[in-house]
């Protein structure tokens, strides 16, 4: 798993991430890149879950699917056909979650696209949330590991925000998932921990789009 979020305001948009793979056995991997700029599209995302399946790189084909003129919806149409046909091969991988931004007709569309599961043992099915944001707006989403344990972000907050601000935020929110991990491993030694790593972020600037 991983730990990811998005901030959007009038002033920009960014995604930040941890680097953290875990694979069978505890054995973890702090290298894996899970937020991305595509600048010609002026499109930004990060992504959670399932990274590689059966010898399949699944952020890299991610990547190639939304590096496309298709519409948005079309891209996540192939994405969830992608990480289906993935999921039914082999054990529950945990589910896969995805978070955008696109600036588009003078503002920012922003989607939340993630697996979900009404109830445990449940299949998962994909959900799909879009906002618009202009003017005033603002939009946080965070998927992964640990979100449930650090303090709430109502996006009111951090309407104001310059861009390398906004930037600073995403990442101190990421680096603070990685802490709460990384106290909860001290505490427990049998606890799994699954964020780490190295914390990036990307972002698209308002002025000069």
């Amino acid at each position: 798993m991983s730990y990811i979020c998005l901030m959007v305001n009038p002033n920009g948009a960014v995604a930040a991430a941890d680097s953290r793979e875990t694979f069978p056995g505890h054995i973890h991997l702090d290298w894996r890149q899970k937020c991305f700029a595509l600048p010609e599209r002026r499109l930004i995302w990060a992504c959670c879950g399932p990274t590689l399946r059966f010898g399949v790189d699944l952020l890299g084909c991610v990547r190639r699917i939304l590096d496309s003129d298709r519409p948005m919806e079309a891209r996540l149409n192939r994405v969830a056909r992608l990480v289906e046909g993935l999921t039914r091969l082999g054990r529950d991988p945990g589910p896969f979650c995805l978070v955008a931004a696109q600036w588009e007709d003078g503002g920012f569309t922003v989607w939340d696209f993630r697996q979900v599961r009404s109830a445990p043992g449940e299949r998962y099915t994909f959900r799909r949330r879009r906002w618009r944001v202009c003017g005033r707006g603002a939009v946080f989403l965070q998927a992964g590991a640990n979100h449930r344990l650090l303090p709430r972000v109502e996006a009111k907050s951090f309407q104001e925000l310059s861009y390398p601000q906004l930037l600073t935020a995403a990442r101190e929110r990421v680096s603070l998932a990685v802490q709460v991990d990384g106290e909860r491993k001290a505490e427990n030694r049998r606890y799994n921990q699954t964020v780490g790593g190295r914390v990036r972020a990307v972002g698209l600037r308002v002025k000069g789009l």
